[in-house]
């Protein structure tokens, strides 16, 4: 049975390495809650971030993320690394892209959640998983 390598933390390092990883841009005033790299065989990488939705919108668009998202109800069951739990969110859109390919070469799903708290708040769960 392998044992999986796990590093949490807010660490720049750890953050360059996942954006890097998944071809992800996160806005200036974004709020990194945490970062979080599992390897087993692949590479797993989750990100926690706050921010405006005038940067999401931003995040998505320059991180070249094409899913439209989309409201999920009742909120979508995913185990989240930081920030409030999804049940308690008024409202959870959720998108993803299969067989994103990085400018590394490597080949993830893109996932992100997106906890809806208010008018000026998101929290933003974004997962990278290789395949």
């Amino acid at each position: 049975m392998m044992v999986p390598d796990v590093e949490e933390s807010t660490s720049p390092e750890l953050l360059r390495e996942a954006t890097e990883y998944g071809g992800w841009v996160l806005p200036a005033n974004a709020e990194v809650l945490l970062v979080r790299r599992e390897i087993i065989r692949d590479r797993k990488y989750q990100i926690a971030v706050e921010t405006s939705p005038a940067d999401l919108a931003l995040m998505l668009e320059q991180s070249r993320f094409p899913d439209v998202l989309s409201h999920r109800d009742p909120p979508y069951l995913q185990k989240t690394i930081a920030g409030p739990p999804l049940e308690s969110s008024p409202r959870v859109e959720r998108g993803q892209e299969a067989w994103f390919t990085s400018s590394a070469g490597k080949v993830m799903i893109r996932e992100v959640t997106v906890d809806v708290r208010d008018e000026n708040l998101r929290v933003v769960h974004i997962e990278f998983r290789g395949v």
